[in-house]
């Protein structure tokens, strides 16, 4: 996908341990300089050969933690200068602060837009140019350091800005770096020029006002230059200089500065540079005002989506003799996650609970295409073991290509023995508690996952259900959540833990409780990956 013949020219390093993202980032960014790395080694044994402009870096890393590497790298001195842009699925307040206070000069939400990524890459890719061109200007004009040192904090000041009238309004301390006699701001609105800003800086100076100068066509021409240096008509002794100001590809406001003397060629460059970067700036906040309503129209829509999937989720409240709950948290608007229940049989009601390779849009979309499947392949007198080996054999079929596949559990509950069969296809344990014995017992995977190769075969269990038993399911995205220090993951035996303790209550209440030691574990955090949590208990 192409954007513009102009591409972007920095050296780029991706580090991301998802093949997937490294190849949306390759085809969203074609013609640029890109290097991948998987993992950190990978990273710091290529950074000495590749030395990028900028970096690309995923948060949570095999090996190591994107924000922690910005922060080391930033702090050497081959790099101080190179952009760092961090990727992050996350949506939190407190990962984008680490991010900023880490270095970083900018964050990208995964799955994003390939507009937004090329957009932000093209702004850097702009402003290391201007950058360069001012070191450049610098050491050709060692003898004007004072004058770049007072435009360069001048720019860095306006860079935070996110007003295009403060941007435009501060131009007026350009007079204090340009040896300049007058100048005078004037915004255009409604293509009306109005004066909002005047100022005589040397006394007894004389100056030409723009309203004086706006029967001079040629001085407001769009195809000229956005900088013109001019000798006034007026006065023999006033020379002048005119700055257009761009937003949104049409003229905003004027500079107007007036000397007593010619501007001389150092000026000159001053104020050229000023204005283009001035100009790149409103291009950026440009760039943002549309990538926000672009963001806002991918947020009604992912809204509409999000309703019609969480529609889609059974209802539990008619199964005779069982209470059965359930959580379903995406980590982002979208699952890969998804469950299903309903009747195969008037007496055998079928679970199936899913986890799609990935998360997000893809995922989703590729889910409900799933639950499809299973529900086709669902019929009367099939066993787990066979629907899994069909739905394989499908998924496999249709979407190998695009290398999705997923975990699932297969539960049929035969409601008038109490009995269920029981499947698991490389899905994380459930766990089961025997009312009886209060024994629990991890029922561990025996199954291949489905999508991955075509003609696997599947094996069942049956398991003898009495009031007061229960089965407990989740996704992997519980047990592979990681503490705030990142040292160590939930896992199985917290689980095992929490249910031991509520083992009593109702199917809800024992959700409720694992839910609370999660979030006790994690700080409260939000989640990195999907979440579903399912509970079966006959009563």
């Amino acid at each position: 996908m192409s954007f513009s013949e102009d591409t972007v020219t920095l050296k780029i390093m991706v580090l991301d341990d998802d093949p997937v993202v490294r190849q949306y980032v390759k085809e969203s960014l074609p013609g640029c300089f890109i290097f991948f790395a998987s993992t950190v080694h990978e990273f710091y044994e290529a950074l000495p050969s590749v030395r990028p402009d900028l970096f690309l870096l995923d948060v949570h890393l095999p090996d190591g933690n994107g924000i922690d590497l910005c922060r080391k790298v930033k702090q050497t001195s081959d790099f101080k200068n190179s952009f760092f842009v961090i990727m992050t699925s996350r949506t939190d307040n407190e990962t984008i602060e680490l991010a900023y206070k880490s270095g970083a000069d900018d964050y990208v939400r995964k799955p994003f837009l390939p507009f937004e990524l090329y957009s932000k890459l093209k702004i850097f890719d702009n402003i290391k140019k201007v950058r360069d061109n001012l070191f450049n200007a610098y050491q050709k004009q060692l003898d004007q350091n004072v004058q770049l040192f007072k435009l360069s904090y001048f720019i860095q000041k306006n860079l935070s800005r996110t007003n295009v009238d403060d941007i435009f309004f501060s131009s007026e301390e350009l007079s204090s770096i340009i040896d300049a006699s007058y100048v005078e701001l004037v915004k255009v609105k409604e293509d009306v020029p109005l004066g909002v800003f005047q100022k005589v800086l040397k006394k007894g100076f004389s100056p030409i006002e723009f309203k004086e100068l706006m029967n001079q066509h040629y001085l407001f021409r769009g195809n000229d230059s956005l900088t013109k240096f001019f000798k006034g008509k007026k006065y023999d002794d006033v020379f002048c200089c005119l700055c257009g100001i761009k937003f949104r590809n049409s003229i905003y406001g004027y500079i107007l500065m007036e000397s007593s003397s010619p501007f001389n060629h150092s000026d000159k460059e001053l104020i050229s540079l000023y204005v283009d970067y001035i100009n790149l700036i409103n291009g950026n906040l440009s760039y943002q005002r549309d990538l926000h309503n672009l963001n806002e129209a991918y947020k009604k829509e992912i809204s509409i989506i999000r309703k019609l999937e969480v529609s889609k989720l059974p209802d539990f409240g008619n199964i005779l003799g069982y209470d059965i709950a359930f959580s379903f948290m995406p980590a982002q608007d979208l699952s890969g996650d998804f469950f299903d229940g309903f009747f195969i049989e008037e007496d055998v009601y079928q679970v199936v609970l899913c986890d799609v390779s990935g998360h997000g849009i893809a995922s989703s979309f590729v889910g409900n295409q799933i639950r499809t499947l299973f529900r086709e392949k669902s019929v009367s007198g099939k066993k787990p073991s066979e629907i899994a080996a069909e739905v394989n054999n499908a998924i496999y079929s249709e979407l190998s290509e695009y290398r999705y596949y997923c975990t699932a559990q297969i539960i049929q509950i035969y409601l008038d023995s109490g009995q269920i069969i029981f499947l698991s296809a490389a899905h994380p344990e459930a766990i089961l508690y025997n009312s009886k014995s209060a024994k629990i017992e991890i029922l561990k995977n025996n199954n291949p996952a489905i999508g991955l190769f075509h003609g696997e075969i599947y094996k069942e269990e049956i398991i003898k259900f009495n009031e007061g038993d229960f089965i407990f399911l989740y996704t992997d995205g519980l047990t592979e959540e990681h503490s705030i220090d990142e040292k160590e993951m939930f896992g199985i035996e917290r689980v095992v833990e929490g249910i031991r303790t509520s083992k009593n209550y109702g199917a809800n209440e024992i959700l409720h409780h694992c839910l609370g030691d999660f979030y006790e574990f994690n700080g409260y955090r939000p989640q990195h990956d999907d979440i579903t949590l399912l509970c079966i208990k006959k009563i």
